[in-house]
């Protein structure tokens, strides 16, 4: 390792799987969801939950947030959730440092010790955070003895914060009929999706600084490369670029490249030669066809500035309006919803949509942010078709380049030459989700921005505004839930 180290000029090693504090870097999601967390422990509620696939960084999150305590926090991290009621009790007694008898100990007289324990910690000015890890072994039992605990509360709040962190298969838990009062008492939720490619990159790039590096020890393809192969988790990345530098160093190469980064996979996953060779061709067509897409609609400017038509064809080669391969056009669907007429051919489609007070509503926006707001959408596919999504259950095409339309109902006064209805709007909507009028705008927008689940940009932009829209406004159609739901 030390010549590995060396010939790298590093003085540690850069992609340690280790949670060391020192290489934490926080990418936006990572902040997004650290700033959920903070958000829901200043609240009064009892439970936060914060969710993601393995090796996303949860742990990363949460070591962050205790980073942030107040000094008066007293803290209880439970790693292991395979315990029973008592074990519970008896574990939360420990990390609290309660003292107690070990024989003939029973669920009450644990309870009531840290009943005691917490009401003093509360009279001595002190907030008391428990913080279980791989919470979705956590058996019903084990949760509803939590939520008993937590119905310790003063007028204003209560005494005992919980934040459950696990897999996705979590939150099927928590849905369970017997733990709907648990549920009731989230104040904060956050589910943690990959980095994104410019994550990636900034991600590899910090670790190696801190690790030593004077210079870029991987190059572009192979930044590329392992954001494909990792599909941006954390903890595979690290694992491909410890391999591939190792791979480097084998090669006498002062850089990492895509060829690296191809063999530590293989590696790592045990796969074939010619299996791993024929998956990565099939990469490279994926990844030239997406880049294909791109440069083409890099050429529209929007997608329905110019036209109101959408890209279907019949034909004579002229664009339609009511079919696509027989079924209704989504453009068409998304209309009608709002129960509009046709679009005319001949006026840019947000233009008209304001005769009706309608937004419109497009760019780049995450799956999960465009349920949040709530309003039938419009997703472009790389191959230029659209999918109209109307209701909670439904999922994106995997053609989905990330753009979005969305129809959004106007505040009042938003289109008038006197703004004053607007902005009376505007403060009562801020006002009614917890932004404090005595704070800048910009602190009251990351409010509502955390609340909303949406990017925390402190500015009001379209998203925002149509999140709000959603929230006060009661016409206009609405993503429908499911029966389950």
């Amino acid at each position: 390792m030390s010549m590995y180290l060396n010939y790298f000029g590093l003085h540690t090693a850069p992609f340690s799987i280790a949670p060391d504090p020192q290489f934490l870097y926080l990418s936006e999601r990572h902040q997004e969801a650290l700033a959920h967390l903070s958000y829901g422990l200043r609240g009064s509620g009892g439970f936060i939950l914060l969710t993601g696939e393995v090796g996303t960084g949860k742990t990363t999150v949460s070591r962050a947030l205790l980073e942030q305590l107040p000094e008066q926090t007293k803290t209880a991290f439970i790693l292991n959730p395979m315990l029973n009621q008592q074990e519970l009790l008896a574990t939360l007694c420990d990390e609290f440092g309660i003292r107690y008898a070990k024989r003939n100990i029973t669920d009450k007289k644990l309870t009531d010790k840290l009943s005691e324990f917490l009401l003093q910690a509360h009279a001595n000015g002190e907030q008391c955070v428990v913080l279980i890890d791989e919470a979705q072994h956590l058996q019903p039992q084990v949760l509803e003895q939590l939520r008993l605990l937590t119905n310790l509360e003063t007028n204003q709040e209560k005494l005992l914060r919980v934040i459950l962190i696990g897999q996705p298969e979590l939150q099927d838990l928590l849905r369970r009929r017997e733990l709907r009062q648990l549920a009731q008492r989230i104040t904060a939720r956050y589910h943690l999706l990959p980095l994104q490619a410019a994550d990636t990159e900034r991600y590899i790039n910090y670790r190696l600084q801190v690790a030593g590096a004077q210079r870029g020890l991987f190059d572009s393809k192979a930044i590329a490369c392992v954001h494909q192969l990792s599909e941006g988790i954390p903890r595979r990345l690290n694992l491909l670029c410890d391999r591939a530098l190792l791979a480097a160093y084998n090669d006498q190469q002062q850089v990492v490249n895509a060829r690296h980064i191809r063999l530590a996979s293989k590696e790592l996953d045990g796969q074939p030669a010619s299996t791993a060779a024929i998956t990565w061709r099939h990469s490279v067509v994926v990844i030239g066809l997406i880049v294909v897409a791109a440069l083409v609609g890099w050429q529209l400017p929007h997608w329905f500035q110019s036209s109101a038509q959408p890209v279907t064809a019949n034909q004579s080669g002229h664009r339609s309006l009511e079919h696509t391969d027989g079924e209704i056009d989504p453009l068409i669907a998304l209309t009608r919803s709002w129960q509009l007429p046709k679009p005319p051919v001949d006026q840019p489609l947000c233009q008209w949509l304001e005769n009706y007070q309608l937004g419109c509503l497009e760019g780049r926006l995450r799956f999960d942010q465009l349920q949040r707001i709530n309003y039938p959408v419009l997703l472009r596919l790389a191959d230029g078709r659209l999918q109209l999504i109307t209701n909670t259950k439904a999922t994106p095409d995997p053609n989905w380049n990330g753009e979005y339309v969305l129809f959004w109902q106007l505040p009042p006064g938003y289109l008038n030459a006197d703004e004053s209805i607007y902005q009376q709007w505007l403060a009562r909507g801020l006002a009614r989700f917890g932004a404090d009028s005595s704070t800048t705008l910009e602190l009251q927008l990351r409010t509502i921005q955390v609340q909303a689940g949406l990017a925390i940009s402190e500015q009001l932009d379209g998203p925002t505004l149509a999140w709000l829209s959603a929230q006060l406004l009661t016409t206009g159609p609405r993503l429908q839930l499911s029966a389950e739901e």
